[in-house]
Formats: structure tokens, sequence, C-alpha cells
């Protein structure tokens, strides 16, 4: 269980603290647990660096053999942290689903593995035995696994706020259309530009009475500071800026929590 710590106001669930240093090792264990149960003897992964570093470590500790797929523009600090067969790749993730199957390695793609959200529903579950009263959750998005994870556990009362960077907004966009699209930003990750489940994730925030929050580059860099004391990432950053935006206009309740999804990788 991750520390859910209170800071003034908010609630901060410290998913930074896992052991690799991210929300990923929520969703890896469960997924090399469905490799071994349906006879694979490989993996591989296409990963901006989180993901990767969670399968590495899991993957050693059930010596499995992992190819990884990363972009030339991976963090270097990242990419360090990595263990396996590493291949740079101007096309990631289509170049992972072609190498699976050719060569029957299982994918380890969040997105199309429902395992992956049975280990972020853990996250719920921890908040819920932490803060009974909790009224709502901000979460940054990427492939927006982790959300529909901890939405399929958490009471429809609880609002689900999605986060994305304005510079790839993918889901926020659908709540925020009048946005301006920025073409730069602090953060390294939440660059997946196609989602498999981006309708089901509308229909979850939607259901769960949120919205989606875009966030412009200066607003994270204002919050970067104050997400120094934890030591976690830009995402981290970008989450807190999208409550202190949404709270102006929307009611958030007495009980925010805050999902720091990463330590920072300098």
């Amino acid at each position: 269980m991750t520390p859910l710590i209170k800071i003034d106001h908010l609630y901060f669930k410290r998913e930074d603290l896992n052991p690799t240093g991210s929300a990923k090792d929520r969703a890896l264990p469960f997924q090399i647990q469905n490799l071994i149960k349906h006879d694979f003897n490989s993996a591989v992964i296409s990963s901006t660096g989180n993901a990767a570093i969670s399968a590495s470590f899991y993957c050693q500790q059930a010596n499995i053999p992992l190819t990884i797929f990363v972009s030339p523009k991976i963090n270097l600090n990242k990419l360090s942290l990595i263990k396996g067969h590493i291949i740079k790749s101007l096309q990631p993730i289509s170049d992972a689903i072609k190498f699976a199957k050719a060569n029957h390695s299982y994918l380890l793609r969040q997105s199309t593995d429902s395992s992956a959200q049975i280990g972020y529903s853990e996250i719920a579950k921890e908040i819920l035995q932490q803060l009974p009263q909790v009224t709502s959750i901000f979460i940054p998005v990427g492939s927006g696994t982790t959300l529909l994870g901890i939405a399929k556990v958490l009471p429809n009362n609880v609002k689900i706020f999605a986060v994305q960077p304005a510079s790839n907004p993918t889901v926020c966009s659908a709540f925020e259309p009048d946005f301006t699209l920025e073409t730069e930003t602090v953060t390294d990750a939440l660059s997946v530009k196609y989602l498999p489940l981006k309708k089901e994730i509308i229909k979850t925030i939607q259901k769960h009475q949120g919205t989606g929050i875009i966030v412009k580059n200066q607003e994270t860099i204002d919050c970067l500071n104050f997400v120094k004391q934890f030591e976690a990432s830009p995402e981290s950053a970008l989450t807190l800026a999208a409550y202190y935006q949404t709270k102006k206009s929307f009611e958030v309740g007495d009980y925010s929590v805050i999902l720091l999804t990463g330590t920072a990788r300098l």
C-alpha cells in the first residue's frame, strides 16, 4: 500500500513510491502472471520509460526475456534504468505489435490487456481504505488504463478528472474542444497518440461526473517547485495544476486526491 499524505487541504497518493518508482508497478505483476498463465515464454513492450522500467524489473524476477521498443527521444535517465533487449524505433508501438505476432511474444500493452486494469484497481481500493470520504481524484492520462482501472472500484459519486498536457490532449479535448494546441511540454510521458479505449474513457469520466482538463505548459512549470518536495515527476505537477484550474469552476468536494504517478527521473 502506497501512502496517502495530506498537505493543507489536499491528499496526495504516492504511487511514485512503488518499487520501481511509478504506478506502472501496479499493472506489470498482473500482466506477467497472465503471461505465465497463457504459456508465453517471452515479452515485448513499447514505452516512453516508466512502463519499460517496471516491465524489465518484473520480467527479470520471473526470468522472462523482454524486448523493449523505445523512441529515440526517450529520456536518457529512464533509458539507463531499463534492462533487456532495447530497440530504438520511430514507430515503437507498431513495431512492438509486429514483433509480438512474429515471435509469439506476450505484448505488454496496457491499453489492450485487461489484466493491467486489475492492477490499477488496487489504487482505488487503497484510497477508499485510507480516505473513505474521498470526493474526487485527479489522474494524468496517457493510454487511460490507469483511470479505467481506478474507476472500476470507485463509487460513481467520486468525481474523476482526467488530466493531459496541451501538447497532446487526446481525451481531454472532447471536454475542452476550444483549447490551444502547444508544441512544447515539460512532461516526457502522456504522449500516446492512439487510444484504443478512448470512447470508454470518456464515458467513464462522464459516469463519474468529472471532466477532462487540459493544462498549459506554463501552468505545469508553476507547480514544479511544489512537487519537488516529493521528488515527483513533471506529470505530478501537471496533475496538481489541473486541480487548481478546476476548483475555480467545478465542485470537487473537500477531499480531493492528486495521483502522483511517478518519481522524477533526473
